[in-house]
């Protein structure tokens, strides 16, 4: 698991027998009972903060002040250059730099601009930098939330998501739409209730797929669909565990699709073949909890992310399973994938920049 609301991050004892403990975003209470060690009441929320973790839980000797330290991260977008056949990496620059989550998902055909998801505006919208500018360019925004821009195969459309913003159950469909590279008006191409991701192989091919969960969460379905005619022919099922992150990735050539379950103590990658072939696993032996997939040059290995409580790591995966690291920051792990640009020079990478403070609780 790599959610820090499923953690206790700390704790500590007050005077009084209260323990005071942080699931992850915010301080709560509750009262024990020291001979027996049960608690005395419910448990009761002591702060409202958003957006950030907490931990270094330390309580005064007086019991009536508590210090801790209180962090916020921001995804941010970096690029970095490839060398030796896209198996390493010079030093990874930040090419985006402001206080939204930054989520790069694709290239502009050219390789000269990432395309990226970003809340900078309050919803969710999809833009576009270069990577030798500053700022960025919106593609589409608005007051709808989009998302997971992707490049079409022949490179003259962008492929979006459009979420709907509603609390309602079921909810409603969620809409695949595409736009003019160049610039246009959005068009529609299919719907889906169960989106769990789509791709898109690189020319010559021609194949795009998106991937839906059953209504009961026990099969993925891999189905073809075309830019411009919608929906197409399933070209495969598989199981999976409910509730579970799947990262996965199309291969170049629209023949293999690389998918992993997140949570495991050690990454396992199946490659399905999408052509009637052989199917096979590889190993990615004392690397944890998979964050995301994309293929390297030529589809001859595999770009993937590994998070732990200690480090989030960007890894070089051989199709043997031999792993070499080609990125790594320390802290809370956090998401971390690398998007290959076309020509096969540029990783747009998913990074966290994290800001931390000391603060002191009094009047507990």
């Amino acid at each position: 698991m790599s959610d820090p609301d499923l953690y206790l991050n700390d704790f500590g004892w007050l005077a009084d027998g209260r323990i005071v403990y942080s699931p992850g975003h915010n301080l709560w209470q509750i009262g024990i009972d020291t001979h027996t060690g049960t608690p005395t009441g419910k448990p009761k929320r002591i702060t409202q903060w958003a957006g950030s973790y907490l931990q270094g839980l330390s309580v005064s000797a007086d019991g009536k002040r508590l210090v801790l330290v209180k962090a916020t991260d921001q995804a941010q977008v970096y690029v970095g250059e490839l060398t030796a056949g896209g198996t390493r990496i010079n030093p990874p620059r930040r090419l985006t730099n402001d206080e939204a989550f930054d989520w790069p998902t694709s290239w502009t055909r050219d390789s000269q601009a990432v395309l990226f998801s970003s809340n900078r505006n309050g919803t969710t919208g999809i833009f576009k930098q270069g990577i030798s500018q500053d700022t960025a360019q919106p593609v589409v925004t608005g007051p709808q939330d989009v998302g997971l821009p992707r490049l079409s195969p022949d490179g003259a459309w962008i492929l979006y998501l459009e979420y709907p913003r509603t609390d309602a159950k079921p909810a409603p469909p969620e809409r695949l739409m595409r736009i003019p590279a160049a610039g246009g008006v959005p068009q529609f191409v299919l719907e889906t209730r169960k989106e769990e991701g789509y791709q898109c192989a690189r020319s010559p091919a021609s194949l795009c797929e998106v991937t839906e969960s059953s209504p009961d969460e026990k099969q993925l379905t891999i189905t073809a669909f075309d830019p411009l005619k919608g929906r197409g022919r399933v070209l495969r099922t598989v199981g999976k565990d409910p509730m579970t992150l799947y990262p996965d990735g199309l291969s170049p050539d629209g023949a293999t699709y690389a998918i992993s379950r997140g949570g495991e103590s050690e990454i396992h990658i199946r490659l399905l073949s999408l052509t009637g072939g052989s199917d096979r696993e590889i190993t990615v032996k004392g690397w944890p909890n998979v964050t995301g997939l994309d293929w390297s040059p030529g589809g001859k290995g595999l770009y993937c992310g590994s998070v732990s409580r200690q480090a989030s790591t960007l890894l070089y995966v051989d199709l043997r399973g031999n792993a070499r690291v080609l990125w790594q920051y320390n802290g809370w792990g956090s998401r971390i994938w690398g998007v290959l640009s076309p020509d096969g020079r540029y990783l747009a990478i998913l990074g966290t920049v994290t800001n931390s403070n000391v603060w002191m609780v009094e009047g507990l």
